[in-house]
C-alpha cells in the first residue's frame, strides 16, 4: 500500500501546494479554536453563554477537538480524522442553529467542513473515487 506522500508526489505541483495550505489553514483553526476553549477566551464565553451551553464543558470540548485535529494531521488517521471533524462541525452548526446564532454562524462549521475535506480529496485518490465530481457535462 502506498503511503499517502508518495501518492502525493504523483500529483501536480499545484494541487500539492493548495492541499498543503488547506491542510495547514485547517489545522491552525482547529488549533487556534481548541486553545481559546482551553483558555476560555471572552469570545468562547460569549457562544457558550449565547448556545446555554455552560462554560466548563469548554476544556472537554477543547481535548476532543485536539484529538480529533491529531488524527486529522496524521497521514494513515487523516481520513478517519476527517470523518470525526465532519461529526464535530455538525454538532456545532446544530448547536449554533439552535441557539438561533446568524446565517454565517450557523453554516461556518459547513463551510469548515469543506475545507478539512478539500485536501484529502485533491490528494487521496481513494476519496475522490467514492466522492466523484464532474465539473464537465461530457455526456
Amino acid at each position: 500500500m502506498k503511503s499517502s506522500a508518495a501518492a502525493a508526489t504523483h500529483q501536480p505541483r499545484l494541487t500539492l501546494w493548495i492541499a498543503r495550505g488547506l491542510y495547514c489553514l485547517a489545522a491552525l483553526f482547529m488549533l487556534f479554536d481548541s486553545g481559546a476553549k482551553f483558555f476560555m477566551a471572552p469570545g468562547v464565553a460569549d457562544a457558550f453563554h449565547r448556545q446555554g451551553m455552560s462554560l466548563s464543558l469548554a476544556p472537554t470540548i477543547a481535548t476532543l477537538l485536539l484529538v480529533l485535529t491529531a488524527l486529522y494531521l496524521i497521514p494513515r488517521t487523516s481520513v478517519f480524522g476527517a470523518v470525526l471533524l465532519t461529526g464535530y462541525l455538525g454538532g456545532a452548526c446544530a448547536c449554533n442553529l439552535r441557539a438561533g446564532f446568524s446565517p454565517f454562524e450557523t453554516l461556518f462549521p459547513v463551510i469548515f467542513g469543506i475545507i478539512v475535506w478539500a485536501p484529502i480529496y485533491l490528494l487521496n485518490e481513494r476519496v475522490r473515487a467514492l466522492i466523484p465530481i464532474q465539473l464537465s457535462s461530457e455526456n
